[in-house]
C-alpha cells in the first residue's frame, strides 16, 4: 500500500521530498491538480469539490493514508474531509506547521514571527488560531502573497526580477520586525533565497518537513508503517500537461522522475 500525497501543483513535492526522506520503505502516490492552479483563488466549495475527486483517484489506488500537501486544502478542506473519509488517515500541512511553532515560541518566546501563505490560507485565520490557542497573546505578521505560487508553477525562475519586485511589494515592509517566518504554502520553500533577499537574515519554518514528521507518528500509531523489505514505488499523476511539472519536480526531488509523470482526467474517472 501507498501513502497518497496531493497538491494544486508542483509545491506539495516539498513534502513527498520530506516524507521520502523520513520515510524511505513507503511507496507514494503523488497527485498535482496543475490543470486548475492555482488553489489560492477558489472557493471553499471548488476547493472541497477538487480534495474529494483526488482522494477518490487515491483510493482507487489503494492508499493507506492521504497527506493534504497544500497549505491552502488544508486550511479549508480538512476538517470536512475528515467527516467525507472517517475511515481514511488524513495528515495536513496547517496543524503540524503550527505545533513546530509553537514548540519553537516556547524555546525562545521573543521571537518575532511571519507566515506567508496564499489569500485563502490568510483569509481562513486557521494558522494563526491555532498558534495563538497555543502561545496566548503572541503577534503574528502575517501575508498573503497570491502570485508565488503561480511563478513557481510557471517555471519563472527565483532570480527573475519579478519574484524580486514580488517579493519586495508584499514583504519590503517586514524587514527587521520578524525573526522567523512559517513558509505556509508548499511552494514557498523554492523561494528562500529571494525571501531572504528582501527580509534579511531569518529563520523559515518549512512546514512540509513537519508534516512529514506528523505523518510517521501517525502511521506508527496505526501500526500502518511499511516494513515490507522492498524497495519503493513512486508514481506520479498531474491534471494539465506534463512538462513544468516534470522540469521543476525534478529540481524539487534532487533527480529526474524514473517513471515520467502521467496526464489523468480526474472528471472521466
Amino acid at each position: 500500500m501507498s501513502i497518497g500525497i496531493f497538491d494544486s501543483g508542483v509545491g506539495g513535492l516539498t513534502v513527498a521530498r520530506e516524507i521520502r526522506r523520513l520515510l524511505p520503505g513507503e511507496n507514494i502516490i503523488y497527485v498535482g491538480d496543475t490543470a486548475r492552479v492555482p488553489y489560492g483563488t477558489k472557493t471553499p466549495e471548488e476547493l472541497l469539490s477538487f480534495a474529494r475527486e483526488i482522494i477518490q483517484f487515491l483510493l482507487s489506488k489503494n492508499v493507506k493514508a492521504v497527506v493534504i500537501a497544500c497549505g491552502t486544502s488544508s486550511a479549508v478542506t480538512y476538517n470536512k474531509l475528515q467527516e467525507d473519509f472517517p475511515d481514511l488517515p488524513l495528515i495536513d500541512v496547517i496543524r503540524p506547521g503550527a505545533d513546530e511553532c509553537a514548540a519553537l515560541i516556547d524555546s525562545n518566546p521573543s521571537t518575532r514571527l511571519g507566515v506567508i501563505a496564499t489569500a485563502a490560507t490568510i483569509k481562513s485565520g486557521l494558522f494563526s488560531q491555532l498558534l495563538t490557542e497555543r502561545c496566548p497573546g503572541i503577534t503574528i505578521h502575517a501575508r498573503a502573497c497570491p502570485l508565488f505560487a503561480s511563478m513557481v508553477e510557471a517555471g519563472v525562475p527565483v532570480n527573475h526580477p519579478a519574484v524580486a519586485f514580488a517579493a519586495e511589494t508584499y514583504l519590503a515592509d517586514l524587514r527587521g520586525k520578524i525573526d522567523a517566518i512559517v513558509l505556509g504554502c508548499t511552494h514557498y520553500p523554492l523561494l528562500t533565497s529571494v525571501l531572504t533577499a528582501t527580509l534579511g537574515n531569518v529563520d523559515f519554518i518549512n512546514i512540509g518537513e513537519a508534516t512529514a514528521i506528523a505523518a510517521k507518528k501517525q502511521l506508527a500509531r496505526l501500526n500502518l508503517l511499511s516494513d515490507s523489505g522492498i524497495p519503493p514505488t513512486y508514481e506520479f499523476y498531474v491534471t494539465g500537461p506534463t512538462d513544468v511539472f516534470n522540469t521543476v519536480g525534478s529540481l524539487i526531488l534532487g533527480q529526474k522522475f524514473k517513471k515520467p509523470p502521467r496526464q489523468i482526467d480526474l472528471c472521466k474517472l
